[in-house]
């Protein structure tokens, strides 16, 4: 026997699980996680289509409806800023939502609320796995290394000129009389939308290639969902390993965003950032005036002192010079009196000498001529004898042989005689002092004793040098001693 086959029409398939969902779940609402995957609006209402996963693995997926009744009513709770921020795809949402199906479009999900905070709670989950990640990376502090100059002049700007907070943070940096000599180049960049994250990030690099002394970041307001772009670790990586320190001015209230926590300074305003750049500028202003103050109050206190203590040395050294000038004159003049005393008793006892020196050597001399006379007489007494006796010898043998011979020895004799008696004389003629100081020589003393007696000649000596007219006194700065064969 054969089971007969129960056939249904789609139709009532249908009709029948469309019943069981409204006996099931039409009084029911579900509160549910999932991934916004995309979202599209059609004369008031919004289709989204959303999904789950697991390790990154897509575990479910369906379309949900948020009908235009329901938008508003949502707006009304949560605003309308807020609700577009949170509605992105990317966005993990926590939907309240109705299960209907319908015979003809099967099943689908309408949404009745969204709950921001778990969103947020989202995101603070997002932005605390980038932290952690940033640290374990070891760049999270990278920026706070960096030297923030005093004073900035040339800013590489990140942001969006359509906005604003941009247009907010030109219009304080320039208009002011503090200071408006920067120099700006812009990067424009997008801050919302799958595409913002790309252009920040190609921003930061390109800014590190130009000449400048900051970057600026800015973003003027938004919602924590529009913040939330912030929080994305590609932005926080490139601001950690920017060469150029990174200022934000993301427009939050009390938040703050990853890009905030690594930036070398941040600041809640793009209006704040710029206000900032001033004050640093005027503050070090009114540094560098007290320091300049400070400084000539100093230097005229140095310059008064050192004037007073100039001009104390200087009467010092004015009248010490003068008691000194007046020592040495009067010194100059006692040595110039007592010089002048011991030359003349120098003089006159070099006189004396001299005179002593030249009667014994004159009476030396004369005393020579005699025994040289008495000694030629005695030789010519001897001559004449020695001649008689070889006369008489040889007178008989040839007398006038002889005679001739002694004649002849005679006369040579006696002209070697006369020849040795006139040296003689003019060697005594020579000797005489006189003469010889005459001839151009001197006669040199050292504390009245010839200078060839003298043993040892120190140096300041006085030495006495007397010529055929003049007396010299000097005083003997070098000696040196000459041996046998020096020339």
């Amino acid at each position: 026997m054969t089971n007969e086959r129960k056939i249904y029409s789609l139709t009532q398939l249908n009709t029948s699980l469309e019943k069981h969902f409204w006996d099931n779940f039409s009084q029911r609402d579900f509160w549910i996680t999932a991934e916004l995957i995309k979202i599209n609006e059609k004369r008031g209402h919004f289709y989204l289509e959303i999904a789950d996963s697991v390790d990154d693995q897509t575990t479910a997926r369906g379309f949900a409806t948020i009908w235009a009744s329901a938008y508003t009513k949502i707006v009304e709770n949560i605003g309308l800023k807020e609700l577009q921020s949170i509605l992105q795809p990317g966005n993990k949402i926590l939907f309240n939502i109705k299960i209907e199906y319908h015979k003809i479009y099967g099943l689908s999900l309408r949404v009745r609320d969204v709950d921001p905070n778990y969103s947020y709670g989202e995101i603070e989950r997002k932005r605390q796995e980038v932290i952690k990640r940033l640290k374990k990376e070891g760049i999270f502090d990278k920026q706070k290394a960096l030297h923030l100059p005093p004073i900035i002049k040339r800013i590489a700007l990140i942001g969006s000129p359509n906005t604003s907070g941009y247009r907010d943070f030109l219009n304080e940096l320039f208009n002011n009389h503090e200071f408006n000599n920067f120099t700006i180049k812009e990067f424009p960049v997008r801050v919302q939308g799958e595409a913002a994250v790309h252009d920040i990030v190609e921003a930061i690099k390109e800014a590190n290639h130009y000449d400048a002394e900051v970057i600026v970041l800015l973003r003027g307001g938004g919602s924590k969902m529009d913040l939330a772009l912030f929080d994305d670790y590609k932005i926080a990586e490139a601001i950690c390993l920017s060469k150029l320190p990174v200022i934000t001015g993301i427009g939050h209230e009390t938040d703050v965003v990853v890009a905030d926590l690594v930036a070398r300074q941040h600041h809640i305003t793009p209006t704040a950032v710029a206000v900032h750049i001033h004050y640093a500028i005027s503050s070090f202003r009114e540094i560098m005036r007290e320091l300049y103050d400070k400084m000539i109050q100093l230097a005229s206190g140095t310059l008064n002192e050192g004037k007073e203590e100039f001009t104390m040395y200087s009467n010092y050294l004015s009248h010490y010079t003068r008691e000194l000038i007046h020592f040495w004159k009067n010194t100059f003049k006692d040595l110039e009196f007592e010089i002048l005393q011991k030359g003349r008793t120098v003089l006159y006892a070099g006189k004396d000498k001299l005179s002593y020196l030249s009667h014994n050597l004159s009476s030396h001399l004369q005393g020579l001529v005699h025994q040289e006379a008495n000694s030629l007489d005695r030789f010519k007494e001897r001559l004449l004898n020695y001649s008689l006796q070889t006369i008489e010898r040889e007178k008989e043998i040839n007398l006038n042989q002889t005679l001739s011979k002694v004649k002849w020895m005679s006369q040579q004799v006696i002209e070697r005689e006369r020849i040795i008696t006139k040296n003689q004389e003019e060697l005594l003629g020579l000797l005489n002092p006189l003469k010889i100081l005459s001839a151009g020589y001197t006669i040199s003393t050292i504390n009245y004793v010839d200078v060839k007696d003298v043993k040892t000649i120190n140096e300041g000596d006085v030495m006495q040098t007397l010529s055929s007219n003049t007396l010299i006194t000097s005083v003997i700065k070098q000696s040196k001693k000459i041996e046998d064969g020096d020339n």
